[in-house]
């Protein structure tokens, strides 16, 4: 068994996810043996949510990527026409929609960390079809979200820092990148929808490098049972 067979299997085991534990790996070059997407072109939260549908492990270019997902997942935008801009913003501002305006828009792009380097390719699978990969997700309840983060404080004595107001892949996968860490969010309505969350469901992005201290330490926290 790899060693990301053991950290699913046990996560699992130890938290009865019922879902796949999602895994993300950015390269310049590919492995053998990953299949391309293909040609289709869809948001970047609908295409991560297929592997909850029974999609092998995959690779994407920003190419394969309809939203701005592309960027804060660390592949770079594809070179868009004016007119295709336009339609993104159309869609993007106003009442009913991500933001107020393109003012509310560029402050919440200060906020969020951004890649200092673009890859060519994003590899998203299961945890245990990736190897070495840069970060994983976790979608669970609040109460499975929240042992996660108390496994990370209890041996590190460092806070779990969540992010929300804007979208999933906004909130998650910068973060993650830039800081080593791990953070949690509720998404956005639009995320929620396309990869088909029930309400009492967020997500948890953690840093690979944090993943075996955090599969250590879960059975080292409280049980709440505090009067026993």
């Amino acid at each position: 068994m790899s060693k990301n067979q053991e950290y699913a299997r046990r996560l699992k085991e130890l938290e009865g996810y019922a879902r796949d534990i999602i895994a993300f790996k950015l390269v310049d070059e590919l492995p053998p043996g990953i299949e391309h997407y293909g040609s289709d072109v869809s948001f970047m939260c609908a295409i991560v949510a297929e592997v909850w549908q029974g999609r092998k492990c995959f690779y994407i270019t920003n190419n394969n990527v309809l939203c701005g997902g592309a960027v804060y997942a660390g592949i770079g935008n594809k070179k868009m026409t004016k007119e295709d801009f336009d339609a993104g913003m159309a869609t993007s501002l106003g009442k009913n929609k991500a933001y107020e305006n393109r003012q509310v828009m560029r402050r919440v792009n200060q906020q969020i960390p951004h890649h200092f380097k673009h890859y060519k390719y994003l590899i998203i699978g299961a945890l245990e079809h990736v190897e070495t990969p840069n970060q994983v997700m976790i979608v669970a309840d609040a109460n499975r979200i929240m042992r996660l983060c108390k496994a990370y404080t209890w041996k590190t004595g460092e806070l779990v820092h969540g992010l929300q107001g804007t979208a999933w892949c906004t909130q998650s996968l910068p973060v993650v990148h830039r800081t080593k860490t791990m953070t949690y969010t509720l998404g956005d309505p639009p995320s929620r929808f396309l990869m088909q969350l029930e309400p009492g469901e967020m997500y948890c992005n953690i840093h690979y490098d944090l993943l075996p201290l955090i599969v250590e330490n879960l059975e080292n926290i409280s049980s709440g049972h505090v009067l026993e």
